[in-house]
């Protein structure tokens, strides 16, 4: 009797047992296979912000404590699990993923910081906070920057550089030349590796470190500098100046912003130079020399000195100041124009403001005086920027590769333009008007070609991600034939 009861004990256990652990392995299982389900949160009150690029951190002036990321970094979001904790993953530059567990309290400063920095972004900020995450501020450069810095390299850095060295020997200019343009690469594919360089920045600083070189030109011309180093080194410091106060004035602006600052110091330059060459001061002092001062009879010649004198030295000096004076205030005019200022529309309203000075200086004839030639030059390059803006700019918005592609179609037309003056043996003067009325056309022409998209509305100067080409390429549509992929 107490043995089959023993055995019948053990086999209840034994089942016991048996089911016990199969629900303590389901409970497992069951932990194991859960997932924890994580939901975007919006970083603003209006609930339209998902998405922190650096840019937008600059933009919005967000700091410690509200901001609790340091250093550099790709992207960051806002998630809140199932149990309500609120986690910040920011995507650093090497991919790896840092996580930022945030109590409620440090939520609602965050989304409190975001929501006023776009309040602080004035009138463009509700248009701002309404495209969420379909606008960026600027996209990342990638190799842009590299490649426009070697560019600088070749052009500004290198000839300053061997001209700063030619005292010494022609062997040293070489290798300055070769020094500093192959250098240029390396520092500026160092910066690109530790940090993200948008398109603002490179093309900004791009800009800034050819004017930088120019105003460093400017500066030695007023000074009457005299051998390869007086020249170079103001023209090395002006281009390394300007590359860099370039490159920290595009932390924060968009590709717009940063195009129309480098639009409004060359016209701002371009204007003064040319309503200072108006009144004379650029026309150089004859003096007639005497082949033998004892002999008169005998005749001379005409020296012509072209050396900056004193009105000339303070025209130029207002060049530089109209300069820098464009490159602080050019970024309102994308900032607060009542239409969105691509970079794109940028390329187009400095292409209509070149052919207008081009095409109003033909008007004067070649007998005419070059004084008259400089005023006229100067109200057509103000007219050519005053009807693009107006006819073109405003009406749609152009990729940076739109404005490229209407710049080249102007290139074009002003050949043709060339080409039909040559064929009829026109003059110079008349050479220059066909080129101009070419070029316009050209531009008109391309424009039309590439349909770019209408205005989006006071943007900034930020092309919308939903816009075609934001990778570069531009699909040029011709009618009823098969699209034509341009990739630049």
């Amino acid at each position: 009797m107490l043995p089959s009861l023993s055995v019948r004990t053990l086999r209840v256990l034994a089942a016991f047992s048996v089911v016990f652990a199969a629900s303590i392995s389901a409970r497992a299982l069951s932990a194991q296979t859960t997932p924890v389900v994580e939901t975007s949160v919006p970083f603003d009150s209006a609930g339209r912000i998902t998405v922190i690029t650096p840019t937008l951190v600059t933009r919005l002036h967000l700091t410690a404590p509200a901001w609790p990321v340091v250093g550099t970094f790709r992207e960051a979001r806002l998630y809140r699990a199932d149990d309500n904790a609120h986690v910040l993953v920011v995507q650093r530059i090497d991919g790896a993923m840092a996580r930022f567990a945030l109590g409620p309290d440090a939520v609602a400063g965050l989304q409190r910081a975001v929501t006023t920095g776009v309040v602080a972004e004035g009138r463009g900020g509700d248009r701002l906070l309404g495209a969420g995450t379909g606008v960026v501020v600027s996209q990342p450069a990638g190799n842009t920057f590299v490649r426009n810095q070697t560019f600088l390299g070749l052009v500004a850095y290198g000839p300053a550089t061997a001209a700063l060295l030619s005292n010494s020997s022609g062997a040293a200019a070489a290798g300055g030349y070769f020094l500093a343009a192959g250098t240029s690469f390396f520092v500026a594919a160092n910066t690109v590796k530790g940090r993200v360089v948008t398109r603002a920045q490179a093309a900004r600083a791009a800009h800034g470190g050819t004017r930088g070189a120019l105003t460093g030109l400017g500066i030695a011309a007023i000074a009457h500098a005299d051998g390869g180093p007086a020249w170079g080194a103001p023209i090395l410091a002006g281009a390394i100046g300007g590359t860099i106060a370039g490159f920290q004035q595009a932390r924060g602006l968009s590709d717009g912003e940063a195009a129309s600052a480098g639009f409004f110091a060359d016209l701002g330059a371009l204007a003064v130079l040319g309503i200072g060459g108006s009144s004379g001061v650029f026309e150089g002092k004859k003096t007639v020399v005497q082949f033998d001062a004892n002999n008169p009879q005998y005749g001379g010649y005409t020296k012509t000195d072209n050396s900056l004198r004193g009105p000339a030295k303070a025209v130029v000096g207002a060049a530089i100041g109209a300069q820098v004076i464009g490159y602080a205030l050019g970024p309102r005019y994308a900032r607060r124009a009542a239409y969105n200022v691509t970079a794109g529309d940028v390329s187009v309203a400095f292409t209509g403001a070149l052919l207008g000075g081009t095409a109003a200086s033909s008007l004067i004839p070649e007998s005419g005086d070059n004084t008259a030639r400089y005023g006229v030059a100067a109200a057509g390059l103000v007219a050519g920027a005053f009807f693009a803006d107006r006819g073109m700019v405003r009406k749609a918005d152009r990729t940076s590769a739109d404005g490229t592609l209407v710049q080249l179609g102007a290139l074009a037309g002003a050949l043709m333009g060339g080409g039909i003056a040559a064929i009829t043996e026109t003059g110079s003067q008349g050479t220059l008007a066909f080129a101009s009325a070419g070029g316009i056309l050209g531009m008109l022409a391309a424009d039309g070609i590439i349909k770019p998209a209408r205005d989006a509305g006071p943007l900034r100067g930020i092309m919308q991600s939903s816009a075609r080409a934001l990778d570069g390429r531009v699909f040029v549509s011709l009618g009823p034939v098969t699209s034509v992929r341009v990739t630049f």
